[in-house]
């Protein structure tokens, strides 16, 4: 269970991070240094779900939870899942009018979605992963 945590506290903080920072490529949705941090909050409880589901994924393609093996091939089909779900998030989410792009936020071409929310859910589950590999030798 406390590995579990230790995951969720992980995918927390790092899409916490990863979401105040890309902020200024949305149009504003929020009011405030708190309308920012409440947004982002829950943004980042969104992102730890899809993580969630990236790693369970991860766990039944590779028949094993998070051990000493790290290899390529994990991680590009964690990346690859990730960018998946990015792209059907953000498909959803602009179509429902809960968030849109500003003209800075650099666009996937044929996809019509922002880079830095795909590239968010293509790199934040195979760091947390590794993250989560090293800190556990030495917890």
């Amino acid at each position: 269970m406390k590995k579990i945590g230790l995951i969720f506290v992980l995918s927390f903080l790092l899409n916490f991070i990863w979401e105040i920072s890309q902020a200024s490529l949305f149009a504003p949705h929020y009011v405030g240094i708190t309308g920012l941090l409440v947004v982002h909050l829950r943004a980042s409880l969104g992102d730890i779900i899809m993580i969630s589901i990236i790693l369970m994924l991860d766990i039944l393609i590779f028949g094993r939870a998070y051990d000493e093996k790290i290899n390529v091939q994990r991680i590009f089909t964690m990346a690859f899942i990730g960018f998946i779900l990015a792209v059907l998030v953000e498909k959803y989410a602009l179509a429902a009018g809960r968030w849109a792009y500003n003209p800075l936020m650099p666009i996937v071409p044929w996809l019509d979605v922002g880079l830095t929310p795909a590239l968010q859910m293509m790199l934040t589950p195979p760091a947390v992963f590794l993250i989560f590999t090293r800190l556990k030798r030495i917890l």
